[in-house]
């Protein structure tokens, strides 16, 4: 609890700085809005990596249970740096900024879902952090894909971060992370899974596994930024 009021303060007595240049002052100026790495044409479909000439290196590794994988941006630059902002260095100012940015995304190519679920943090990193990145997200962008937000559908138990692992590490360090709410009714319910990052696409397959078992009839994912 201290740590989340030390973080609000911070935000209030410290200027936002521009995402792409650090200005002070605005979270993202005009010139580096011009300069946004909007992801590049000739991705793959479903994965949103890029296709080699026989086959995408990206679907292999990605639950059958996971329709398609949706991102505004590639992971880098300006992008990058606020998904870091956000999520490490109390950038909670973004969140307005990133859900413009990914409403914007939406109305280029518009989504449909019931249920708009976050990818869950465990309880120790939500307490840790103050906040969940991917629930402040989703919220932006539940009205836009006229889906209700539905924060507790999933839970995850305490594991090591996934960004100081391998790829396979990754997978097996998410075995029986994730849960479903009980009594819950996803019957044939379209799912937007929505996260700041993807990078190997295992934390939201685990997710969609999840929400398969319990009955959802599609999930998609909405991220912020994907990496290529």
């Amino acid at each position: 609890m201290l740590d989340a009021i030390r973080r609000v303060l911070g935000e209030a007595l410290f200027p936002s700085r521009c995402i792409g240049c650090q200005r002070r002052g605005t979270a993202l100026c005009a010139g580096c809005r011009t300069a946004l790495p909007y992801l590049p044409r000739g991705l793959c479909p479903r994965c949103a990596t890029r296709r080699g000439a026989a086959a995408c290196r990206g679907c292999g590794h990605l639950s059958s249970a996971l329709s398609a994988i949706h991102a505004a941006f590639a992971y880098e630059g300006a992008a990058r740096n606020a998904v870091v902002t956000l999520k490490f260095r109390s950038g909670r100012y973004l969140v307005p900024l990133m859900g413009e940015l990914l409403r914007e995304s939406l109305a280029v190519r518009p989504l449909v879902a019931d249920l708009v679920v976050p990818v869950p943090l465990s309880g120790a990193r939500l307490r840790s952090r103050g906040f969940n990145q991917a629930a402040l997200l989703a919220g932006c962008v539940a009205p836009a894909v006229r889906g209700v937000l539905a924060e507790d559908v999933l839970s995850r138990a305490d594991r090591p971060a996934q960004r100081t692992l391998t790829a396979a590490q990754r997978r097996s360090n998410l075995e029986g992370a994730f849960a479903c709410a009980r009594g819950l009714e996803l019957a044939g319910k379209r799912v937007l899974l929505v996260d700041d990052v993807v990078t190997t696409g295992a934390t939201v397959s685990t997710c969609a596994d999840t929400l398969a078992r319990a009955g959802a009839g599609s999930v998609r994912v909405l991220a912020f930024a994907r990496d290529l």
